[in-house]
């Protein structure tokens, strides 16, 4: 069985953070600090000295940086350890609105939990399930992000996702299905296109971006 990583947010509470952490009733084996103002250095060392004597903690600064840029890089953190077969539980308690955004997207993308602490104790929020992508949709969206964020036609798309254009027969179902999961994909708010003369641009979103960092 994996070990349980808290990944916490503060910004000038420490009391109320750690008590959170002890009434979720989950165990605590590592613990991400995460901040992004400098005056809540005092409150993260805090925090960072009462778990650091118990459990391996690391402080994470994020000052400077936009709601996507944080949940880009939490979840390189989250994937290390999902991939390590660990279970990941973001705290809330203590968020500004940039962090409170960051780790509900952050945590709604890994499928992990989120608490917070409440009157009664530390209790969880809930959140829509995650809706599932197949592969073909990640490889869109991975080949996209290596291109710099985007293409300028759907038949250089399909190049890039099959390795080649087939002859004319195949090449209408290629297209056909590259349409479909762009239709898709744009309606999930991971692409946007654009018509240019007889070109469509497609580009990868900032969301769509999050879905490769986790899955890609």
């Amino acid at each position: 069985m994996g070990e349980v990583v808290h990944v916490v947010a503060i910004t000038s509470e420490s009391s109320s953070v750690l008590e959170s952490m002890k009434s979720i009733g989950y165990p605590i084996h590592r613990a991400y600090i995460v901040y992004r103002k400098k005056d809540s250095l005092s409150a993260v060392e805090s925090v960072n000295r009462a778990l650091s004597s118990l459990v391996d903690s690391k402080i994470l600064n994020f000052e400077g940086k936009n709601i996507y840029q944080t949940v880009w890089e939490l979840l390189e953190v989250v994937r290390q350890e999902v991939e390590k077969g660990n279970s990941i539980l973001f705290n809330v308690t203590d968020a500004d609105r940039t962090l409170c955004m960051a780790f509900v997207i952050a945590a709604q993308i890994s499928n992990s939990k989120i608490y917070l602490s409440s009157d009664n104790g530390a209790k969880f929020l809930q959140t829509p399930p995650l809706k599932k992508f197949n592969g073909d949709r990640i490889k869109i969206l991975k080949v996209l992000v290596g291109e710099g964020g985007s293409v300028d036609s759907i038949n250089r798309l399909i190049e890039l996702v099959d390795g080649k254009i087939e002859e004319q027969k195949k090449y209408m179902a290629q297209r056909a299905r590259m349409s479909y999961h762009l239709n898709e994909l744009e309606a999930d708010g991971l692409v946007v296109t654009e018509r240019k003369g007889k070109h469509l641009k497609i580009a990868v979103t900032d969301l769509g971006k999050a879905y490769v960092v986790m899955f890609g």
